[in-house]
C-alpha cells in the first residue's frame, strides 16, 4: 500500500498519511478527524485485518454521517463484516487484488481523476509542501504530515490514515483544503494520429461500458439503463463509429471492471466509461474516453445537470468524441443524435426500467415489463418504443413457454402496429414485427424483409442481425445465416445466445469443430444457460465415438439443481436405450415441469411415447395452428429420423413458410 502512497504522490498528488496504529496505539487523533472532516472522497482499502478494526469502523461511520463519496479498495478477498454493510450497500468498489500488476495502480489514479477530485496541486505552495515530505512517517511509522488546512484552497489532498496492525491500511482521504465544492474539469481533447487501428468495416469500435450509479434511492438508478440506450442510439447515428454495448459489456460491471482485458475481449479501439450521481435532485455524469491499446486517457468530462435534462448532454458527448477521432458530422447526423424517443423524462424511466425486466427473460419479470410499459404510454401515447417493449415481451412469453402463442403473439402484433403507426422509421419496431412473423406465423420471406428494412435503418443493432440470422436458418440457407450471425456477434462478442445460435447452425452444416467452440464460448459466459449443454450433448452423438465425453457431460447435467425441459430431454434421451426406467423417471419430471411453467408447446420428446406418424402429424397441425416451434429441426429427438421421407417433406414445406 505504501507504494500506492508513492505512485499517487509521483502523479502530484499531496498524500497526508496517518500510521498511528502500525505500533499498536489506539488513540483516535484529532488529526484523522479533521482530515476526514475537510475531505472530499474517502477511500477504504478493505483487508481481514482492517475489517476487524473498531477506529476503521468509526472512521467509516463518520465518513458516511458526513456525506462524503465512499470508494472501497479490495487489497484482499473478504467479507464486509455486518457494522460497515450499511456504509458500503451499493457502493462501486475497485478490487485491486484481481487487477494486473503492472496497471493497478494507474487505475486507481484514474479513479481518482474522474471523481474529480485528484487533480494536480496547482499553486507553487502546495506543490512545494507535498515534495518536502514526500514520505513523512514511512522510516519510522510514527512521523505524521500534517493534515491539509484550510488556507490551501487551490489544492486536491490525499490523506491515508492506518487502523490496523502493520500497514494493512485502512482509509484514504482525498481532500480539498477549503470547504468550496471542487470545480467542474474537462481535459483537453486530444486528436487519435492517423493511421491508429480499426475495426475491418472501417468503423472505430468502442466499448460503452455500463454506467455505475450512485443513488441514495433505488428509484434514482434507473438513469444508468437511461443514459446506456440514448447514448448508444446517438454515437451509433454516426457511421464511423461503432458501439459494443449490451450483453458484452455486462461483464465488465462493478469489481469486475478489469479494462485491461476489454481490447482483447471485444476487438475495440476505445473505451467509453462513465458514472452517474444522483443526489438531491441533481446529476453529476463523468465521462472518460480511453485508448484500449495503452488505457491512456483521451479526454475525460464532468457533466452537472437533473434528471430530466441529462440525457440531452449526448449530443454534446457525440460531438466530442467525433472531434477526438477526427470525424465531421453533417447536419443531418446532428439533427439525428439529438431526436429524443419522448419527452416525458418518467416515460423514458419507466420504459427503461421494463427494457432492464424483459432481459432478465424470467416469467415474473418480462410480466412485470409490460405494466411498465403500459404505464409509460399512459404518459406519452406518442411513445413509439414503448409499444415496441409491450410486443417484445408478450413474444417471449410465448417463446419461453410461459403463455400460449395464440394468447401472446396477437397482442405483440397489436402493440407493434401501434409502435409503427406513431413512427414510421423505427427499426426496433420491424425488428418486433419480423419476430412475430417469423416465429409465429411462419411468414418467413416478410419476416426476412422486415428484418432487413430494420438494418437498413439501423445497421448497428446485433439483435436484427441475430434473428434475420434465425429466419434464414429456418430457410435452410445456412451460410447466409452464419454470415448474418457473425454480423451479430461483431457487434455483441459476449452475447451468450448469438453464440449458441452460431453453435447450432455450425452443427447442422455439420462443422463440427466450429459448433463445440461456439458452444463452449456460451459456457464461459454463463455457465447456467442451459442450451449450452443441449447442443455440446448433440455436437458429441453427432461426432461419434464419444461415450466418454458424452459420460462425463450426462454426470455433470445430472447435477444441475432447477432442472428445465431441455435438461431434462437431454437424460431421456440418453437414458432411453441404456435405462428405461430412469429414462420414464426424467420424462415424468418433464412433464411435471412444462405443466408448472405452463409450457404448451410441441414437445419432440412425445415421439417416445406416440410413435413417429403421429408424431409428425400433430406437428404438421402446429405449423398450420402456428404453434409449430421455429427450431423444429434442431430438436433432439427429431435428429434421429433426418432421413426419413415423410420428415424431408414436413421440412421441405416448412422451409418454404407460409
Amino acid at each position: 500500500m505504501v507504494r500506492l502512497v508513492d505512485y499517487l504522490r509521483e502523479q502530484g498528488l499531496a498524500v497526508w498519511m496517518d500510521e498511528t496504529d502500525i505500533h499498536g496505539a489506539t488513540m483516535w487523533t484529532e488529526e484523522i478527524v479533521e482530515a476526514i472532516h475537510k475531505c472530499n472522497l474517502f477511500i477504504l482499502a478493505i483487508s481481514r485485518h482492517s475489517t476487524g478494526s473498531k477506529n476503521v469502523v468509526k472512521e467509516l461511520a463518520l465518513a458516511s454521517e458526513r456525506e462524503k463519496i465512499i470508494l472501497p479498495i479490495y487489497l484482499e478477498q473478504c467479507d464486509i463484516p455486518k457494522n460497515m454493510e450499511y456504509q458500503l450497500a451499493g457502493i462501486q468498489n475497485i478490487a485491486l487484488y484481481t487487477l494486473e500488476k503492472s496497471k493497478a495502480y494507474e487505475f486507481v489514479h484514474q479513479t481518482i481523476r474522474r471523481l474529480d477530485v485528484g487533480q494536480a496541486q496547482q499553486d507553487d505552495q502546495t506543490r512545494a509542501q507535498a515534495e518536502a515530505t514526500p514520505n513523512a512517517g514511512h522510516g519510522t511509522g510514527v512521523g505524521h504530515m500534517s493534515p491539509p488546512k484550510a488556507k490551501v484552497n487551490n489544492a486536491k489532498w490525499i490523506g491515508i490514515a492506518t487502523a490496523v496492525v502493520v500497514l494493512a491500511l485502512a482509509g484514504f482521504y482525498l481532500s480539498q483544503g477549503g470547504d468550496e465544492a471542487p470545480p467542474t474539469t474537462i481535459l483537453e481533447t486530444k486528436t487519435i494520429p492517423q493511421g491508429t487501428k480499426q475495426a475491418n468495416d472501417g468503423s472505430h469500435r468502442i466499448a460503452l461500458l455500463p454506467f455505475e450509479v450512485n443513488a441514495a434511492k433505488e428509484e434514482d438508478k434507473w438513469v444508468g439503463g437511461g443514459m446506456d440506450n440514448e447514448l448508444r442510439t446517438a454515437l451509433n447515428k454516426i457511421d464511423e463509429i461503432t458501439i459494443i454495448a449490451g450483453l458484452s459489456v455486462n461483464t465488465y460491471r462493478g469489481v469486475n471492471r478489469d479494462i485491461s482485458k476489454i481490447k482483447s475481449d471485444l476487438n475495440v479501439d476505445y473505451i467509453l466509461a462513465g458514472s452517474i450521481t444522483v443526489t438531491d435532485g441533481k446529476t453529476s455524469l463523468l465521462l472518460d474516453f480511453i485508448n484500449a491499446s495503452d488505457l491512456s486517457y483521451i479526454w475525460s468530462e464532468t457533466i452537472q445537470a437533473t434528471p430530466k435534462t441529462m440525457f440531452d448532454s449526448k449530443t454534446q458527448i457525440a460531438t466530442k468524441l467525433a472531434s477526438s477521432l477526427n470525424i465531421q458530422i453533417g447536419e443531418k447526423t446532428a439533427l439525428d443524435i439529438g431526436t429524443k424517443h419522448t419527452e416525458n423524462a418518467e416515460a423514458f424511466r419507466l420504459y427503461t426500467q421494463g427494457r432492464t425486466l424483459w432481459l432478465t427473460r424470467s416469467q415474473a419479470g418480462m410480466k412485470r415489463s409490460i405494466t411498465l410499459f403500459e404505464e409509460a404510454i399512459d404518459l406519452d401515447d406518442k411513445f413509439a418504443l414503448a409499444y415496441t417493449g409491450i410486443a417484445d415481451a408478450y413474444s417471449m412469453l410465448c417463446q419461453y413457454g410461459y403463455l400460449e402463442y395464440e394468447d401472446g403473439y396477437p397482442k405483440a402484433r397489436l402493440n407493434v402496429l401501434d409502435a409503427i403507426t406513431r413512427k414510421q422509421e423505427l427499426a426496433e419496431a420491424y425488428i418486433s414485427l419480423g419476430w412475430i412473423q417469423f416465429a409465429y406465423e411462419w411468414k418467413l420471406k416478410d419476416s426476412e424483409e422486415n428484418y432487413r428494412k430494420a438494418i437498413k435503418l439501423n445497421p448497428k443493432i446485433a439483435r436484427a442481425h441475430q434473428w434475420l440470422g434465425l429466419n434464414l436458418q429456418t430457410q435452410g440457407r445456412r451460410q447466409e445465416a452464419n454470415e448474418s450471425l457473425m454480423r451479430g456477434l461483431a457487434l455483441d462478442p459476449n452475447h451468450q445466445v448469438i453464440n449458441i445460435n452460431l453453435a447450432l447452425n455450425n452443427l447442422a452444416m455439420g462443422n463440427l469443430e466450429a459448433a463445440e467452440q461456439y458452444a463452449k464460448i456460451t459456457r464461459n459466459i454463463n455457465p447456467n444457460y442451459f442450451d449450452y449443454w443441449v447442443f455440446l450433448y448433440m455436437i458429441h452423438t453427432q461426432a461419434g465415438q464419444r461415450e466418454d465425453k458424452i459420460a462425463a457431460l450426462i454426470k455433470e447435467i445430472e447435477e444441475i439443481p432447477n432442472k428445465d425441459s431441455a435438461i431434462f430431454g437431454i437424460l431421456i434421451h440418453y437414458y432411453k436405450d441404456r435405462d428405461p426406467n430412469k429414462s420414464d423417471l426424467y420424462y415424468k419430471l418433464a412433464s411435471k415441469y412444462d405443466e408448472t411453467v405452463n409450457n404448451t408447446a410441441l414437445q419432440d420428446r412425445l415421439l417416445m411415447k406416440i410413435g413417429f406418424d403421429e408424431f409428425m402429424e400433430l406437428a404438421d397441425k402446429a405449423f398450420e395452428d402456428n404453434t409449430l416451434p421455429f427450431n423444429f429441426e434442431t430438436h433432439l429427438f427429431i435428429s434421429d429420423y433426418t432421413n426419413n421421407p415423410k420428415y424431408k417433406s414436413f421440412v421441405e414445406k416448412i422451409r418454404k413458410g407460409k
